[in-house]
């Protein structure tokens, strides 16, 4: 979420916002999840597009689990005043970005096993919860560094691929996050053998990213 410099943090739940939209891209409990975003639903004090952002998210990460509801969480929408255009939006997004169309794992999917492992390894203590979340092209570059892309979704060009890359230029076509900007730059600054040049054809907030997906 976006917070004004002139924001205490508490305006809003801004920071029950965050924290959930964390959890929520870092696969945490699906039952505890639909818990605290039906109890953010009722709360008058969420702004409509934070309540927005959350259930769309949610569409995303929880597909395909079981009790996975998103019809339950637009129709709470609905009854907070949202208007048809953007609890429309949930379909829009699935469309857009859903496990039918998307490749790679985008919000970490595991299997079962691995995500208990990561839940009662994340119970030791996180230093920021408002931070959890990692951006996938930072997957993608580990991958490429450690020569496991799978060439089924990123092709070679111009002969055999190389054992070790020191530069690489990063170009995402669509858009990126500030947070991905701010990863890359962490990247960077963690492994100096490393080099990435990070471009794109354009730079994302939540508002620009949802009228992407209303244009197609």
């Amino acid at each position: 979420a976006v917070v004004s410099t002139q924001s205490t943090g508490q305006d809003n739940n801004l920071l029950e916002v965050s924290e959930t939209e964390q959890q929520m891209t870092t696969q945490t409990s699906h039952t505890e999840i639909q818990q605290k975003l039906s109890r953010l639903l009722r709360n008058p004090g969420v702004r409509e597009i934070d309540l927005l952002r959350l259930v769309l998210l949610y569409c995303l990460c929880y597909e395909g689990q079981s009790g996975y509801c998103p019809a339950q969480f637009v129709e709470m929408l609905r009854n907070r005043g949202v208007s048809d255009a953007r609890c429309k939006l949930a379909p829009a997004i699935m469309n857009y970005g859903g496990k039918a169309v998307r490749g790679g794992q985008l919000f970490g999917e595991q299997s079962t096993t691995a995500m208990a492992k990561k839940y009662f390894k994340g119970l030791q203590g996180v230093e920021n919860v408002y931070t959890q979340h990692k951006p996938y092209l930072i997957d993608v570059l580990q991958q490429l560094v450690q020569g496991k892309l799978r060439e089924a979704d990123y092709s070679w060009h111009g002969g055999a691929p190389v054992a070790r890359v020191s530069e690489i230029i990063l170009f995402v076509v669509g858009g990126i996050t500030f947070e991905e900007v701010r990863a890359v730059h962490l990247w960077n600054v963690s492994n100096p053998g490393n080099k990435v040049v990070l471009g794109s054809t354009a730079i994302h907030n939540c508002q620009s990213f949802l009228e992407s997906v209303v244009s197609g």
